[in-house]
């Protein structure tokens, strides 16, 4: 009988949410212990360990959730990191028609015809991928596209913020959120934790890295459910008071009515989770 493998290096051919649940078998912890010693969901737990990674906010949270579940297994992160590139990037789509051995005529019509019919098959294939990508039809493809296009630049008003930079953009409330607007309005200091409140408050967010966001008003309603990208800039305004969660905690800046917060007491496998009043 083969001798079994060492624990800590759970088999190459699994993927990695199952290499997690096997770790987590060998250390007896029930899911309801992860979630809890991560900050998260059990239902977000479950997900990765089936590999159902379209269930999860985006690529940056997923690779995020794998850091910290490793760290707490007491285990090495890369080589897990490095198998979720591996199995779940889609690869290249060879449309060589040559290697499918698909016949060409030499010369004549009847050649030029084939050529005509193969050059039509040819574009009707990629315009169908085309089609499903854009659908979200393959896994990855909703998994890693949760970024929405680039928003158009707003200048801010020089009454209110002359400094800003002209880069800055202005990201709306959801449409159910009647109770937010994209004006810039003065808002009372930030107070830590929450308490209380009213009115509205103005947050902005400055990103050294990419940066999974979510910001919920007073009401639960959703302002902000996105990936940042690095170098990028974002204003949110809603209802008091507003909670976050922000991925990459520790490159990014934020500043809540015109005063910095400092990031770092909410930070917990590299997740920033508070509420601002």
């Amino acid at each position: 009988m083969n001798e079994t493998a060492e624990s800590g290096v759970p088999s190459a051919k699994a993927g990695p949410g199952r290499m997690l649940a096997q770790l987590r078998a060998e250390r007896k912890l029930s899911l309801a212990d992860v979630a809890q010693r991560l900050k998260y969901g059990a239902r977000q737990i479950e997900a990765l360990e089936a590999e159902e990674f379209d269930k999860l906010p985006g690529a940056t949270f997923v690779r995020g959730m794998v850091r910290g579940y490793a760290k707490l297994l007491e285990t090495d992160p890369q080589p897990l990191l490095d198998e979720l590139e591996q199995r779940y990037v889609p690869g290249e789509i060879d449309l060589d028609l040559r290697d499918k051995g698909i016949p060409f005529v030499p010369s004549g019509k009847r050649g030029t015809r084939a050529y005509l019919a193969l050059s039509v098959l040819a574009l009707i294939v990629v315009a169908g991928i085309l089609y499903e990508w854009r659908a979200g039809a393959v896994p990855w493809a909703r998994f890693a596209s949760n970024t929405p296009p680039p928003q158009k630049e707003s200048k801010a008003p020089p009454a209110v913020q002359p400094a800003a930079p002209r880069a800055e953009m202005e990201v709306p409330a959801a449409p159910a959120a009647p109770s937010t607007g994209v004006a810039e309005t003065p808002a009372p200091e930030a107070q830590q934790p929450s308490a209380g409140g009213g009115g509205e408050g103005r947050i902005r967010l400055e990103f050294d890295r990419e940066s999974w966001v979510e910001i919920r008003d007073r009401d639960g309603k959703t302002l902000m459910s996105q990936l940042n990208p690095a170098g990028s800039r974002r204003v949110v305004i809603g209802r008091r008071p507003l909670s976050l969660v922000i991925g990459s905690g520790a490159a990014v800046r934020l500043i809540y009515n015109d005063k910095p917060v400092d990031l770092k007491p909410y930070i917990q496998i590299e997740v920033a989770r508070l509420t601002l009043n």
